[in-house]
């Protein structure tokens, strides 16, 4: 029970670590036109997966198919790497900050 009690510990540090790399990444990655609507929408996907994970894990176990439950959820990971994989795959590398501050103060 320890070692059940340490990994989750773990995993949960490490998963909450990795949320928050998420939205900075997405940040720095999208332009000032559009950085607050990716990070949106990058937020909103997150809440949709918290609600939908467990909802899913219980219906499956409600549905006897509980021995599905992994299957389900690493499908969902590897799917989520082979997107990530495809945005990584975008050269365009973004203005710095303090030249997008300037512009978009230029242009107002």
């Amino acid at each position: 029970m320890t070692v059940t009690m340490i990994v989750v510990l773990l995993t949960g540090v490490v998963l909450n670590s990795a949320q928050t790399m998420i939205y900075a990444t997405v940040s720095i990655r999208s332009t000032a036109a559009h950085r607050a609507t990716a990070v949106g929408w990058t937020s909103g996907i997150g809440r949709f997966g918290a609600v939908f994970g467990p909802w899913l894990g219980g219906r499956l176990l409600a549905a006897d198919h509980g021995d599905w439950g992994f299957t389900a959820f690493a499908l969902a990971g590897v799917s989520s790497m082979i997107f990530i994989g495809i945005a990584s795959l975008r050269t365009t590398n973004p203005a710095p900050r303090d030249t997008e501050a300037r512009d978009l103060a230029a242009a107002h």
